[in-house]
Parts: C-alpha cells; sequence; structure tokens
C-alpha cells in the first residue's frame, strides 16, 4: 500500500568513514554459588556474592548474535556482550572509553528505545552517536565507525538501516543501498523487528517487510490494531493482536500472499512486554503482579499452553534457529539469562546461559590478610560502613571461602579524592588486626586515630595528636604514619603501646617488626623495632633515586622512584629487578599493578620478571590509584581479590612459590623445673599447614638422649606450645641443657623448614651421669669426685666451660676408701656414690642433688665384705638396656671381669663374668656413652700405652674393642671419663699425670677424643681422682 512521502537524496549524498580502535577486554562473571575460573591459565579464582536485595537485577537482552548476546543490567553503566562459551562478559567500549546509552535510550527500560537500535542477528555491535555509528566487534574488540547525514535506524544483522538506505560492507568497502520503493522512508521507531536478512517496518497505516539482500520493502500488512506487536523468525513474519489474541502470519518469501490468522486462546492476563514468534510456538511474557513476569509458550498447532517460568524478565528477545533470549530464575542469587529451546520430541523448555549477579551494596574496600578476606561495603541507612569476613582456604588447589561473618562496622577517613571509600590495611594474623584511618571525633572530626579491627570488642588504636595525615604501612603490632599539613612528619607506632619513632618523611615499609627506610640514594636500612636495633643497610643495585614510596612482603622488599622507575629487591640474593610502577602492591615474590588504562590487574613475578594478567575489565573510580579501596594483595598467601562491575567480589590465587616461613616474633622461656613447663609462642611469617617444635636434651640420661616432638596443625599466623620436660612417654629429660626446634610447614609447600631454633635448661629431670650438682643445683655437667690425704670427699663441679669451678666437700673419710661415681640406683633424681671401705664392705651413698656426701650421708649396705678382691671398680652406665648403672669390677688376682648390674630395688644383682683375663689392662674406666647410641661404654689402656674403646650392646656384654689411641697416657696415673663438661652433649675425658697436672680431651660424640688441653695443675696431693 503507497503513501507519499518525501524523497530521499541520492546516494552520493551519503558519507562513510572508517576508523579502529582496541576498546575493551574481558571480566569473568561467575555463578554465586562459588564456582571458579581461571583467567590467568592456572590459578584458582572464585566469586563471591552478598546480595543485597531479594528482588533480581533487571536484565534486558538487546541483540542475540551467534557466539554471544548483548544485553544491559541495572546498576551496570553501559552495555555487556556476553560469550554463550564461557559465560564471561565484556563491557562494550568505544574510543572513548565505556559507551553509555543516551537519549531514549538512556533508561534500561525506555519504551523509546527502538528494535534493533544496538543490532540484531550477528556479532557486530551498534553504538550510535550524534551523526555516526561506531560498530563494535566482540572478537576483536575494535570498532568501525560510519558517518551519515541521514538518520541511524537500526542494525539488522551487519547491515546499518537508515532513513532512507541500507549500508554494508563488501569487500572491506562500505556499499549503500538506496531503499525501494523510492517512497520509502524509515522513521525514528519504525524498526519492529529484524534479523540478518530483513527487517519489519511499520510506517503507522501499514507494516513492511525490508529485504536486506534486495533493498526492497513490501508492503505485509496494513491496518493493524493499535494492541499489535510485530513478530519474525527464520520462515514467517507476523504480527500478534494481544486484544483478540490472533497471530497473523505470511511467509517471509512472499510478503504479498494472504495471511494466516491464528486464533490462540487468551492468556489471561496482560502482556508485561513484546511477544517472540519462535519455531511453532508464540512465547509470552504475562504480568503477575508481583515484580517479575510468568513466560508461557503457546503451540501455534493446537493452541496448548506451557509455563516456561513462573518467574521470568518481561524482556524477550528473539535469536536465528527458532530459539529466544529471556532472563529468570527462583530469585535474586538464582537469576540467569536463558535460551528457549525445543526438545526432540516438539516439549518447548529453557536452558540456562549466564547468570545475571544479584545486586549488591556498593563496596568501599577490602583487606586480605593471611587468607582472612574483611570486605567494606556502603550502608544504605547508615554513616558507617558494614564489613564482612571469610576464610579462604586451598585445598587440592581449589580456593575455597568461608560463609560471611559480621565484623565491626568502619568509617574511614578515604585517601582518594573524589570518591567515598573506607580503605583497609590487611592485618588479621594476630592481635591487632585488619587497620584503618579514622578520627577522634564523630562524623570523621577531630584528630587522626589509626585502629586496628577488633571485631566484637574494643579496637587497639594509636594516635599521634596529628590531622590530615594517611597510613604508610601496616605490619601486626607495628604501623607507619605521616601526619598532614606544611609540615609532616613520620610516626612509627606500636598497637597497645603508643610511638616508637618520629621523624622525618621518607619512604619506608614493615614487615612485621622489621622496619624497612630510605633516605639515601641507592641504599636500604632495616631496623628492628622489637630489639630497637639496625639490623642491616644494603645497596640495591638499579635503585639510583632516594625511594618515594617501599612495600616489603617475605624476602622482598618493592621500591619505587616516583614514576621514573621501580623495581623489587631480594632480600636472600642481594638482587633487584626492575618492574613497572604506578598502582602497586606487593605481595610475596611478586608485584600486582592496576593498569588503569586497560582496567586489568597485571602481575609480575619478582623472581622470573614474569608478567600476566590476573583481573581484567576493573570498573573505573576516576582515581589515579585505588588499592585496598578496589582491590588487594594478601602479601602472606600469594592472594588477590578485587572488585567486579557488579561489586562482587573476587579472589584468585596466584601460583607463585612464597618465601620460607619465618618467623616474625619469638616468644619463648629458657627454663624448665618442677610446675615450671616450658613456653614458647611464635609469630609467623606466612599461614603453615602444619607444624612441629622438637626439643632434645644436650646431655645423655640413663638411657641417651631424650627427644620429644609436639605437633600441631595448620595456622594462620601464632603458633604456640607448653612442655613440661618429658618424653612421649612421660619420662623425663636429662637434667641440664636442651635445645628446641620450630618446624613448619606453608601453606601451598609439600616439606617442613627450619623456622626458629633456641636453647634452654632444665632441672628436676632425670639425672645425668657424673653430675652431683652445684651451688645452683644439678646441671648436667660432668663432676670430678677427688679424696685428699685429710679424708675430705670433693665434687669437683665442671663448669661448662671445660675446667672445673666450684667445691662441695663431704670430710670425715678414711684416706683408704675407694669412692666411685655412680648412677641414681634408688630413683630418687641424684646421683649416688658407691664406697668400698677397708673392711671389703661396698656401701651406696645418696646425697641429696647438689649435697656433699659424708659417712653419716644415708647409705644402702651392697655388701659387708669381699670387695677388696677387686682392684678395679668403675661404672660404665647402664650396659644392659633397663636404664640402671651398671658396675663393672676387676679381679685384682685374676684379670676376671665381672658386670654387676643395678637392680631396681637400689641394689645390685649377682656378678656375671664377661672376662677371664684382662691383667693387660693397667686402666679400665667407666664411660658412659661415647658414640651417641644411649648404652654404657668401656676404655681400657693397655701396659703398651694403647687406648682401646669397647661399644656397650645394651645386653649387659660389649662388642669387640676398637682401637682408639696409640702410645698415648704413659704419663698419666688417672683416667676419668667425668662426662659433658665443655656444654657440647658429648663425654669429655681428664686425666692427671704424675706431675699433678689435669688435661681434658674433648670427647667427639663418635667414640674418640681430641687432642688434650691442660686445665688445672697442682692435683698432685688427691688420693685418688675418679
Amino acid at each position: 500500500m503507497g503513501r507519499n512521502a518525501p524523497r530521499r537524496r541520492g546516494t552520493s549524498a551519503l558519507v562513510s568513514t572508517l576508523a579502529v580502535a582496541l576498546v575493551a577486554a574481558a571480566l569473568a562473571v561467575l555463578p554465586q554459588n562459588g564456582a571458579s575460573a581461571d583467567p590467568a591459565g592456572s590459578a584458582s579464582e572464585i566469586t563471591l556474592a552478598d546480595p543485597a536485595d531479594t528482588q533480581p537485577r533487571t536484565d534486558r537482552p538487546l541483540m542475540a548474535g551467534t557466539s554471544g548476546f548483548l544485553h544491559r543490567q541495572t546498576g551496570i553503566t553501559g552495555l555487556l556482550w556476553t560469550d554463550y562459551a564461557d559465560g564471561t562478559s565484556t563491557v562494550v567500549k568505544n574510543a572513548d572509553g565505556v559507551y553509555v546509552p543516551a537519549g531514549s535510550c538512556a533508561s534500561l527500560g525506555g519504551p523509546n528505545c527502538g528494535v534493533a537500535w544496538y543490532g540484531s542477528d550477528s556479532d557486530l555491535v551498534a553504538l550510535p552517536s550524534a551523526g555516526s555509528v561506531a560498530l563494535w566487534d566482540p572478537a576483536t574488540r575494535t570498532t568501525t565507525s560510519i558517518t551519515t547525514k541521514e538518520a541511524y535506524r537500526g542494525l539488522a544483522g551487519r547491515t546499518v538501516l537508515t532513513e532512507y538506505a541500507v549500508h554494508d560492507l563488501v569487500d572491506g568497502t562500505w556499499r549503500s543501498r538506496a531503499i525501494k520503493p523510492d517512497f520509502m522512508r524509515i522513521t525514528s521507531l519504525a524498526v519492529k523487528a529484524a534479523d540478518a536478512h530483513g527487517a519489519l517496518i511499520d510506517l503507522g497505516s501499514s507494516v513492511y517487510y525490508l529485504d536486506l539482500a534486495t533493498a526492497t520493502a513490501t508492503e505485509a500488512f496494513s491496518g493493524p490494531y493499535s494492541q499489535q506487536y510485530e513478530v519474525l523468525d527464520d520462515d514467517r513474519i507476523g504480527w500478534y493482536d494481544s486484544a483478540s489474541s490472533e497471530l497473523h502470519l505470511k511467509p517471509r518469501t512472499d510478503p504479498g500472499a494472504d495471511e494466516q490468522v491464528i486464533d490462540l486462546p487468551s492468556p489471561g492476563t496482560q502482556l508485561d512486554g513484546a511477544p517472540v514468534l519462535s519455531g511453532d510456538w508464540l512465547l509470552l511474557p504475562l504480568y503477575t503482579g508481583t515484580g517479575t513476569s510468568e513466560l508461557r509458550a503457546v503451540s501455534l498447532k493446537d493452541g496448548s499452553s506451557h509455563t516456561l517460568a513462573a518467574k521470568a524478565g518481561s524482556y524477550l528477545l528473539g535469536a536465528s534457529g527458532g530459539t529466544a533470549l529471556v532472563t529468570g530464575g527462583t530469585g535474586a542469587s538464582d537469576w540467569w539469562v536463558r535460551r528457549f529451546t525445543e526438545a526432540a520430541d516438539g516439549t518447548p523448555g529453557l536452558e540456562q546461559l549466564a547468570q545475571i549477579p544479584a545486586k549488591e551494596n556498593a563496596k568501599t574496600g577490602l583487606a586480605l590478610s593471611r587468607g582472612s578476606l574483611r570486605v567494606a561495603e556502603d550502608d544504605p541507612s547508615g554513616t558507617a560502613d558494614t564489613t564482612s569476613l571469610r576464610t579462604l582456604a586451598v585445598t587440592g588447589g581449589q580456593l575455597t571461602a568461608s560463609a560471611p561473618e559480621a565484623g565491626d562496622e568502619v568509617l574511614s577517613r578515604c585517601p582518594y579524592p573524589g570518591v567515598t571509600c573506607s580503605v583497609l590495611w590487611g592485618n588479621r594474623g594476630d592481635d591487632p588486626r585488619d587497620a584503618f584511618l579514622g578520627t577522634t571525633g564523630s562524623g570523621l572530626t577531630g584528630k587522626d586515630r589509626l585502629s586496628a579491627m577488633n571485631d566484637g570488642s574494643s579496637n587497639w588504636t594509636l594516635e599521634f595528636g596529628t590531622t590530615g595525615g594517611h597510613i604508610v604501612d601496616v605490619s601486626d603490632d607495628y604501623a607507619v604514619y605521616e601526619s598532614g599539613g606544611t609540615a609532616p612528619e613520620q610516626y612509627i607506632g606500636e598497637f597497645g603501646q603508643g610511638q616508637k619513632l618520629k621523624r622525618s618523611v621518607r619512604a619506608a615499609a614493615l614487615s612485621g617488626s622489621t622496619l624497612w627506610s630510605a633516605s639515601t640514594t641507592g641504599k636500604l636500612t632495616s631496623y628492628s623495632l622489637a630489639e630497637d636495633k639496625t639490623l642491616a643497610t644494603v645497596t640495591v643495585p638499579g635503585m639510583s633515586c632516594v625511594p618515594s614510596e617501599l612495600q616489603a612482603a617475605g624476602r622482598w622488599v618493592y621500591w619505587a622512584c616516583g614514576t621514573d622507575s621501580a623495581g623489587v629487591y631480594d632480600t636472600k640474593a642481594a638482587t633487584s629487578r626492575a618492574v613497572s610502577g604506578g598502582d602497586v602492591l606487593l605481595g610475596d615474590g611478586f608485584t600486582v599493578r592496576h593498569d588503569h588504562a586497560a582496567g586489568t590487574l597485571v602481575l609480575t613475578e619478582a623472581a622470573t620478571g614474569a608478567t600476566r594478567v590476573v583481573a581484567s575489565d576493573l570498573p573505573e573510580k576516576g582515581t589515579a590509584t585505588d588499592r585496598r579501596y578496589r582491590w588487594t594483595v594478601d602479601e602472606y598467601t600469594g592472594l588477590v581479590a578485587w572488585f567486579d562491575l557488579f561489586e562482587q567480589t573476587h579472589v584468585a590465587t596466584t601460583g607463585v612459590t612464597p618465601s620460607t616461613v619465618t618467623a616474625f616474633r619469638s616468644e619463648t622461656t629458657s627454663y624448665v623445673g618442677s610446675g615450671t613447663p616450658f613456653q614458647g609462642s611464635w609469630l609467623l611469617s606466612r599461614p603453615v599447614s602444619s607444624w612441629s617444635v622438637t626439643f632434645a636434651s644436650v646431655q645423655s640420661g640413663a638411657r641417651g638422649k631424650a627427644t620429644r616432638t609436639v605437633t600441631g596443625g595448620a595456622s594462620t599466623a601464632r603458633v604456640a606450645t607448653d612442655w613440661s620436660g618429658t618424653t612421649v612417654d612421660n619420662a623425663r629429660f636429662p637434667n641440664g641443657g636442651f635445645t628446641w626446634t620450630l618446624k613448619a610447614t606453608g601453606t601451598g609447600t609439600a616439606s617442613a623448614v627450619t623456622v626458629a631454633t633456641g636453647e634452654g635448661f632444665l632441672q628436676g629431670g632425670a639425672p645425668v651421669r657424673h653430675d652431683f650438682g652445684s651451688v645452683d643445683g644439678v646441671d648436667g655437667r660432668g663432676d670430678l669426685l677427688t679424696l685428699n690425704s685429710s679424708g675430705g670427699l670433693t665434687f669437683q663441679s665442671g663448669t661448662g666451660t671445660g675446667k672445673f669451678g666450684e667445691k662441695i666437700s663431704g670430710s670425715g673419710w678414711a684416706t683408704s676408701i675407694k669412692a666411685v661415681p655412680f648412677g641414681d640406683l634408688n630413683g630418687d633424681r641424684c646421683n649416688d656414690v658407691l664406697v668400698r671401705l677397708s673392711s671389703g664392705a661396698l656401701r651406696a651413698y645418696k646425697p641429696r642433688c647438689g649435697a656433699a656426701v659424708t659417712p653419716t650421708t644415708s647409705y644402702t649396705t651392697l655388701a659387708s665384705s669381699g670387695w677388696t678382691q677387686y682392684d678395679v671398680l668403675t661404672s660404665p652406665g647402664d650396659v644392659s638396656g633397663d636404664g640402671r648403672p651398671d658396675l663393672i669390677a676387676r679381679v685384682a688376682s685374676t684379670g676376671t671381669v665381672y658386670l654387676y648390674k643395678g637392680t631396681s630395688t637400689g641394689t645390685l644383682s649377682a656378678r656375671v663374668k664377661l672376662y677371664d683375663n684382662w691383667k693387660s689392662y693397667k686402666k679400665i674406666v667407666g664411660a658412659g656413652d661415647l658414640n651417641g647410641d644411649g648404652i654404657g661404654d668401656l676404655l681400657a689402656q693397655d701396659t703398651s700405652n694403647t687406648l682401646y674403646r669397647y661399644n656397650g650392646k645394651g645386653d649387659g656384654t660389649f662388642a669387640a674393642r676398637v682401637k682408639v689411641f696409640g702410645d698415648w697416657g704413659g704419663s698419666y696415673d688417672t683416667v676419668v671419663v667425668v662426662g659433658d663438661i665443655t656444654d657440647d652433649g658429648r663425654a669429655d675425658l681428664v686425666s692427671r699425670d704424675t706431675g699433678g697436672n689435669l688435661y681434658r680431651n674433648n670427647g667427639d660424640g663418635k667414640g674418640s677424643f681430641g687432642s688434650r688441653t691442660k686445665i688445672a695443675t697442682g692435683w698432685g696431693g688427691y688420693r685418688s681422682v675418679s
């Protein structure tokens, strides 16, 4: 049906220009149930949702292409392109940045935004602007611009529709064709349906079908009713009368043919939006009054109705192939863009394409520390921002997060102009915790106050009486702050303690209690805040300035010289690697930089310099820096977190190998005694999956050296243990020194490393051979027992330095006695002394620990006579493996050697012969454990002055002899293996020569001794030394 219309301009008046520019990058839009994506190719990523509304976010599909679809969402500036294959969405950009719909399309639900205004049925998006339209290609993220003096009307497939013409690219050149017949003019909003092959044009009294192949418009329908909705699919064109429920159809190949009218059942309610023709189904969005629509499919064959979604969006979009796009689900957290499908048996259904994130409150800050994530968000009903906490973990390579828990509110001074934010400093490992800069007054008035959030309890705070300042760094107990004003100063404080340092402003960073500073070109200085001393000053390769910024994490220090240069210094290797500066945060072994121009977070590995993008399409907030506001790094675990367009939180692992676990702080006691356990607490440099503390005695007890290992599981920061000085089976450790070794397996690593070591001193434990005590009690050191010519029996106390010092003497002894230092025979944990009297009696004297032994000291008679037959009485310690001291005796007349085992009743068992004739040995010395196997050994010197060792076997016998020295000790009248007198845990040998000189040979712990050292003179007056 023709009508009068002004003639269009000639095709020569159409002007085309071509411009190409890079415009956008990808953003992973992930399911809200915690599923993960892998934008970096090797990392694990999760998306964390925190819906702020039960009502689903409105999503309006605008175009369905072959590889993805174009749509708009409430709360999102601009348009989104989402790929069918992986669900990733891209913010559409032109040369000026994010494309923002304007005019009649400014509102997402604007009724006057034309059909196909942004495109239809292709992977090409139209971005109209005044006088031109840019065509954006999702595959390349580039635009091609076409400029025309005619008004733009839409994009059908890859063909641009203007008022009087159609325009397409042929062999790379724009082709413009006038629409026929000549009177045909596409008015504003006249395009009612379109695909890659044609468009329905409503001119008021008639509907025309425009065939794009021929650029010819043919009248298809005339005189439609007011409540009409034009529809088309792959084969048909038509319109639906919502008043009568009649569907009018014609074949696309013959728009002039007679129409087919299908009388469909009334839906019983009004439409919420335009219907879609999809194959043999008409899809209707029906009004429900609940804020969502019901999606119903009506069969064109039999009129039957099928409810596809009880809750759906009102916007439907037809797509080629007999499909359509619609939104729907069960609620805000389960709302999807879905595609209409028809099963093989003809049953209609929906399949999910991409999840629509629920509406969330604006995020204002975030902190990430030791696997703890805190997110701050705007509270629409309050002044302060709310925070929530989650615990993150990596299990089997998969990152997981706990359910959110409410944290304290935060009212923070935002350091970034033009935005409202709550910048947070991750500090979650130990008290104090995540920190922010607030003020002493209400509503951010008053003096600056640094607050460390102690959720549910009073915050730790630091105040310096200043205003207008900012936080430089926070780590565990410590913070660096710079005041504002014309004469700023730098303060270093300890939460709970106050100010520690005040100095001029300079670059500074914290790593635990280590403060890094820069005030000299090319040099960095480390200072221990815990010990109040300088640790080191290092020269940094490539740092040809006094840095303006420092950051520290693990073994790495990031430095920046303004905008000129930046690098990462490896404190272990003393090397530096150049990196890009700017909006950067340092992690353990990497930097992350927000590239604001590209909208990406770029990771650079400190060890290799390799770079990769870990996050894309971060929304730009107009600030040069937005770290800790829109994104952050966990300097302890290698995690990175950021907020996306939808205000959802993303967290990703980096896969970068972290530094070896160290201890930021060790707090240990050094004494273990009765009722006084060892107490140890260590603040670790990063989270660990397991840890252990191994205690080891320096000295040997009756059963050798003792060890005890205490183990623990995963910890984010601090590990602690108590230890009472016993083994796992509750046996007591030997008296004297002990060592402890803390090992830990860092999270994400397989092997434990030594984190810290220390030593301590134990009393009240198991007695150590030859240790009879000092004025301070037993000390695990060997003591000599001397008898002088006046009948004084004296313990000469070992000093630990290889000599003897204090004396504990008991008088009244006959000079004819033979005193034998012995172990603990009666179980009182004090060593005893065997004394043979001239009568042949043998007694076991039991002095208290550290007390002298006198004739009146409590004793047990072991034998009343017969012991004068022995010319050698010596104790090698325990040689039978029962933990009790034993005695070796040699018969003078025959040289026969016997073993007397200690018993549980405090006596000696019947003798057992070991050897028949040892007359060839002029000295037999009980030596204790010489080779570290926990079994007592013997030394024997023959008449040719060869010294041999007999290793105890633990069954009451000895192995074959082993030569220790040849031509040794010919001038010695006394040889004693006194135990350890050098505090190295090895039994030492002391000898006296005929001149009264005393020598020491240090034991090597392997059964031999070092060269001799003279340690005393004038010992010739002692009748015996044992």
